[in-house]
């Protein structure tokens, strides 16, 4: 998808399916390239949101940290900094942008933890995924040095 596939997703006023674009570019086929591709438009992106009222924010949550993920992008972040945004991100849906490395069972937490590695800037990851109300939720740590 690019700027001009979400321009005339935007240009429809269609919430539903301007939430499910910002979706699918998070959830599917990332790469550091693309990202850094997309975050090129970034200024055009967070205008476009303009069209919406303050009160919209709640549903187009993901549009927003979309968004603001583009903007810090732009301006020299690298695209692993995602981890780190209100959002459901699995090790799994991340694979374009962090390597896995290993994987355990986390039997204190009764979840799964996953060591990472960011494929651009070799930034390590460890997190956890754990059981959350009606499905799950994954706390994200930095790890301090790269343990290769």
């Amino acid at each position: 998808m690019d700027i001009i596939e979400i321009r005339k997703i935007f240009n429809t006023g269609n919430q539903q399916e301007i939430e499910m674009m910002a979706r699918n570019i998070l959830v599917h086929g990332r790469s550091h390239e693309y990202m850094r591709r997309l975050s090129h438009c970034a200024d055009e992106f967070n205008s476009l949101l303009s069209i919406f009222k303050p009160d919209d924010k709640d549903y187009l949550a993901l549009v927003y940290i979309f968004a603001d993920h583009l903007k810090e992008i732009k301006n020299g972040a690298c695209a692993c900094s995602i981890v780190k945004k209100p959002m459901y991100n699995s090790p799994e849906r991340l694979s374009g942008i962090l390597e896995i490395l290993d994987e355990k069972p986390d039997v204190d937490n009764y979840g799964i933890r996953v060591h990472t590695r960011c494929l651009a800037c070799d930034k390590e990851y460890e997190s956890t995924t754990v059981e959350s109300g009606f499905g799950q939720k994954v706390i994200w740590n930095d790890l301090p040095y790269p343990t290769y």
